[in-house]
């Protein structure tokens, strides 16, 4: 067999955590008010804008059905002010009311629509104070943490609950300075998670810093799916795809193991065979990248090295 370049991806080996690629926090914009249901359980996967729980409806009810009635009295107050405004423009056109008197009916007017305003006002804000009991998803995705327990009172922006936007998982993989300044956001990326299964995704962003104490830096990639085997937390090893490269190779039935080291016997131009150790990289289907110890176009034993001495 012949040492031949051939064309291979190289990748950078690194390992990391599985994190939230985003997480949206549910919390009461209310206080005072017990949980009263709690409709929705770790790990389910949620619509956005689907009920996770509501909060005790009663006093926010009461209140707003009394700022209705309150409207409804201002209204009428309004109503009556208009017709003795009507009432004082005919009367001072017919000489019976002087301006002052005018005036001071169109002021009652005016002060009884300002109160039909407020009444308003007092009524929309009663109604986003109910709304706020409902305690709905802010988007998509899975129940990632709970803290709402019925009956319990949640003070005023507790989290009781963090969504997994979209489910989705983000690989941060840690590598060397040297290698971070090879990769770029959009590069090609692997994960390969302990049960084996393998996710692809893209890198997103590089970290801005370099850690100061063993000189590695982050690459947030972005995944294309999260299977239930994967956990936010989780360790991985991974790689990212920098591209093709010219390599070295030989088939894989070249290379000889022997005394902890990776041998192939070339065959010199007096038929003698001569050892060479060598430094395997990856394989590329039936050949393996030789990284060292061998020259381009090297003849050597394609098959049964195992018997040369």
């Amino acid at each position: 067999a012949t040492v031949n370049t051939i064309q291979s991806r190289e990748r950078i080996q690194a390992q990391g955590s599985l994190v939230a690629w985003r997480e949206a926090a549910v919390s009461p914009q209310v206080q005072g008010l017990a949980i009263t249901e709690v409709l929705v359980e770790l790990g389910d996967r949620v619509e956005r804008g689907q009920l996770l729980a509501r909060l005790d409806q009663r006093l926010p009810l009461a209140e707003l059905a009394q700022a209705k009635a309150q409207w409804a009295e201002a209204r009428a107050s309004l109503d009556e002010s208009h017709l003795q405004l009507e009432r004082a423009m005919q009367l001072r056109d017919k000489g019976f009311f002087s301006e002052s008197q005018l005036s001071q009916a169109q002021n009652q007017s005016r002060m009884a629509r300002a109160r039909v305003d407020a009444a308003q006002a007092a009524i929309e804000l009663r109604e986003l104070q109910v709304s706020q009991t409902e305690l709905r998803a802010p988007d998509s995705g899975l129940i990632s943490a709970k803290a709402a327990l019925k009956g319990a009172i949640p003070p005023l922006g507790a989290e009781l609950f963090k969504i997994l936007v979209q489910g989705r998982l983000e690989w941060r993989a840690e590598l060397t300075s040297q290698d971070l300044a090879r990769i770029a956001p959009g590069y090609s990326a692997r994960v390969q998670l302990p049960a084996g299964e393998g996710i692809e995704g893209k890198v997103r962003v590089l970290g801005p810093s370099i850690d100061q104490g063993n000189r590695n830096g982050l690459a947030f990639v972005k995944l294309a799916s999260s299977p239930k085997q994967a956990r936010i937390g989780q360790f991985v090893q991974g790689s990212i795809d920098v591209g093709q490269r010219s390599v070295m190779s030989l088939p894989q039935s070249a290379l000889v193991v022997r005394d902890g080291f990776t041998l192939v016997f070339q065959i010199d131009s007096q038929s003698r065979l001569r050892a060479h150790k060598v430094k395997a990289g990856a394989i590329v289907g039936d050949r393996v990248e030789i990284l060292e110890g061998v020259v381009q176009g090297m003849l050597v034993v394609a098959r049964g090295g195992a018997f040369c001495k």
